[in-house]
């Protein structure tokens, strides 16, 4: 006999009590225990800081939505909005304005961790149909090792967030495959918020989606008319995240980039077996040789006592199928996997995969660890343990963290100093996103704050800066190319006297613009067509689906 029958209304009542004091506590001494991350800034925190503080003062001016950070290499701008998307920031911003950028980003961490194991709850006790798993289940995945890794060791603010969205779109799935299909927009839902939090993500997403969808397919066809929920819920996802999708690929097309020469480094960052081993200790000890995280040890284990639920359960196959999939993904962060060979270079890492790894050995161990549970007692025995080791591993992981920062900070002080410059990459994450004409981000620091003119007869007056706006006068004797110290984009626009003028790309991958006769030149970031109704299309849509869920759960109420 498992403990499942024995659970009453009130011990469910009594067991979620536990858990959101559980959760609260563990995610508060998470943020507090890691104390100033900015003295020991993870590998991206710069730049999602600085990205942060420029939508706090977008928002002050009033001038959002705006694609350019217009200050960022110094006033050439890039256009960060287009390939990071910043709609799960907005409520953190707002904050940030009354309570200054440092605060917010802490309470962003801490709020998002919170709904990291809400969600992860609400998905595990809505298949399990127990509190026990769900409590069990959502703590080993909430406070991970490498969810830890990815707040604090790498500052990864997309990749960290988009834990908080993976629970609701595997439970949209699970109620389309074998649930309620009627609820198909939580898939929607989850998988948009994904979108708008961490593209590769959502693209890793897709994929484990896709298998378990092939892997689902007899009762699919059983019932087609899941397969066209499933369908729908992809179609609505479409229109519900164009405010990001549609620029982002507007820009992708009328441009090469520098990612597109980027080195496919996925075969040489796959793990040995040896490093593998280093993260199956994560959240216990750490290696001093390479900064890496894994798996941690508790999911190991409780995957482990698979080998120890003999009887048939009425769940196994759902646990099994998680079980499968994190192994599956295992192998992928391993050397065996053939990275190199795969157009698969834009991942980078393998080892993002352990996120994954994380969810679905998290639902599986959570749910091997019930199966072999006979009393209560057990079960407050055994969620004490999942608590203290998850204090354990924050003391342990915020100890590494530390440690190789420090390192870090001793070896290359430049990458500490919260100012960009060129010695640090201006903190833009190897700037990808300059177009494929610009030498390199030297060439800019090099080049300096200039306006250049093809002609020598052609006389730059003055020049005026006020934001991401520049006024420059000019005499001409004949028409002219003027170069100007902002890197192109599309959406750029330029005013000569009162007449729009042509704006294209320099040879330098620069705004140049065509002038033929003297005045005052302006130029500035103006949003494109698409960039401007894409933002229509999602709030009407966002609206459309709040009115079908509502008149869905109405209707469902009267019944």
């Amino acid at each position: 006999m498992t403990l499942q029958p024995r659970i009453s209304v009130k011990d469910k009542k009594y067991d979620c009590l536990i858990f959101l004091f559980a959760l609260t506590a563990l995610s508060l001494f998470m943020v507090c225990w890691s104390g100033p991350i900015s003295e020991y800034a993870g590998h991206d925190y710069y730049f999602n800081t600085i990205r942060f503080g420029v939508l706090i003062d977008n928002l002050k001016s009033g001038t959002y939505p705006i694609y350019i950070d217009s200050n960022a290499l110094d006033g050439y701008g890039y256009f960060t909005k287009a390939f990071y998307p910043d709609l799960i920031l907005l409520p953190f911003a707002l904050l940030g304005i009354l309570t200054g950028a440092g605060f917010a980003y802490l309470a962003m961490i801490f709020s998002l961790t919170i709904l990291c194991g809400l969600f992860m709850y609400k998905a595990m006790n809505t298949v399990f149909e127990s509190s026990v798993v769900a409590t069990i289940g959502s703590i080993l995945y909430t406070f991970s090792a490498y969810h830890l890794f990815d707040w604090y060791n790498r500052g990864a603010l997309g990749e960290a967030i988009s834990f908080t969205f993976l629970p609701i779109i595997f439970l949209g799935l699970y109620q389309i495959i074998v649930g309620d299909y009627k609820k198909w927009y939580l898939l929607t839902i989850g998988y948009s918020l994904l979108i708008y939090t961490h593209l590769l993500s959502s693209f890793i997403t897709f994929i484990t989606l896709a298998i378990i969808v092939l892997m689902c397919i007899k009762p699919l066809l059983k019932e087609p008319k899941r397969i066209a929920y499933l369908l729908l819920a992809a179609l609505v996802t479409l229109p519900l995240v164009a405010s990001y999708l549609f620029p982002m690929l507007e820009q992708m097309a009328s441009n090469t980039f520098h990612y597109s020469l980027k080195e496919n480094i996925t075969g040489q960052t796959k793990l040995g077996f040896v490093d593998m081993a280093w993260g199956s200790l994560s959240g216990i000890f750490y290696s001093k040789e390479n900064n890496l995280c894994g798996t941690g040890p508790l999911l190991i284990i409780a995957v482990i006592l698979r080998l120890f639920v003999k009887f048939p359960k009425i769940h196994i196959r759902i646990a099994d199928l998680s079980l499968f999939i994190g192994v599956f993904y295992m192998i992928c962060i391993s050397s065996v996997f053939p990275w190199g060979r795969l157009p698969l270079g834009f991942i980078q890492f393998p080892w993002r995969l352990y996120e994954f790894v994380t969810f679905f050995f998290a639902i599986a161990g959570a749910y091997y660890v019930f199966c072999l549970l006979r009393t209560r007692k057990q079960f407050y025995v055994i969620a004490s343990v999942v608590i203290v080791f998850a204090v354990v591993t924050i003391v342990v992981n915020n100890n590494s963290y530390q440690y190789w920062q420090s390192k870090t900070k001793a070896a290359a002080p430049e990458w500490f100093t919260g100012i960009p410059s060129v010695e640090n990459e201006y903190y833009q994450g190897g700037l990808e996103y300059l177009p494929i004409s610009v030498p390199s981000y030297h060439y800019i620091h090099q080049r300096g704050d200039s306006v250049k003119s093809q002609l020598s007869t052609t006389e730059i007056i003055s020049t005026n800066r006020d934001g991401g706006v520049i006024n420059i006068q000019l005499s001409l004797t004949s028409a002219d190319n003027i170069e100007l110290p902002l890197v192109y984009y599309k959406g750029y626009k330029a005013i000569l006297n009162t007449r729009n003028v042509e704006v294209g790309e320099s040879k330098s991958g620069l705004v140049e613009v065509s002038v033929a006769e003297s005045g005052n030149l302006t130029v500035y970031y103006a949003d494109t067509l698409v960039q401007k109704f894409s933002w229509y299309i999602s709030l009407v849509s966002i609206l459309l689906l709040i009115v079908y869920i509502w008149f869905y759960r109405k209707k469902k109420t009267i019944e």
